[in-house]
């Protein structure tokens, strides 16, 4: 095969094929009027609109929610590199979403409705760091650390920085504790199940 083709093979095998994904379904989803038919919502999922429990994390409420979930989907690909391969991002997410609005729906009757990204994020957040321990285990462990100690501030009410809404809307705490214990959950299991904990920077392979 020429070799320019196989060039421009590689190149495409590398990019981060998921997030593009996502990122493409998010922006998709907030240019058409379907919100609505997306979002989590008690009360139809209850008379069985169930696939609720994952476009609801695609929907947001806002352009200003939007970008800050896009930015933190980015800044999750440049940060964790192939500690997260494409595989691992696929599984994860879709993980990590379901974990979000099947626990809201389980366990939080609270919250009537929800929208949004973050909870996946905390997710992602929590199997990247789990992935790079073997790598770079302080920074890892580090990382992890803080967002725990976010989260538990979140969860008492403490004034933790960054807990502090950006948006007009309330935030549903309950989802990021969700993702994060989910992609912690994954992580684990699959490194043990792998027989390595992490995978190092930028791989494609699972």
């Amino acid at each position: 095969m020429n070799s320019r083709v196989l060039f421009l093979l590689s190149m495409f095998r590398n990019l981060p094929l998921v997030p593009i994904s996502i990122s493409a379904l998010i922006v998709l989803v907030w240019l058409l009027p379907v919100d609505q038919w997306l979002e989590y919502h008690r009360a139809l999922i209850g008379q069985g609109q169930l696939w609720r429990l994952l476009t609801a994390n695609l929907a947001h409420i806002d352009g200003s929610h939007l970008l800050f979930n896009l930015a933190g989907l980015w800044l999750m690909a440049w940060w964790f590199g192939s500690a997260l391969s494409q595989l691992k991002w696929l599984v994860v997410t879709l993980a990590c979403g379901l974990a979000v609005t099947g626990g809201l729906f389980l366990f939080y009757p609270d919250p009537l409705w929800y929208r949004g990204f973050s909870g996946v994020l905390y997710g992602l957040f929590a199997a990247g760091s789990v992935f790079m321990i073997s790598t770079h285990r302080w920074l890892a462990l580090a990382g992890l650390a803080l967002v725990v100690i976010k989260l538990v501030g979140d969860a008492s009410g403490w004034p933790v920085v960054g807990s502090e809404p950006m948006h007009d809307f309330r935030v549903v705490h309950q989802a990021h504790h969700l993702g994060f214990i989910m992609g912690a959950l994954v992580a684990v299991l699959w490194s043990r199940v792998s027989g390595q904990f992490g995978s190092g920077f930028l791989r494609t392979e699972s």
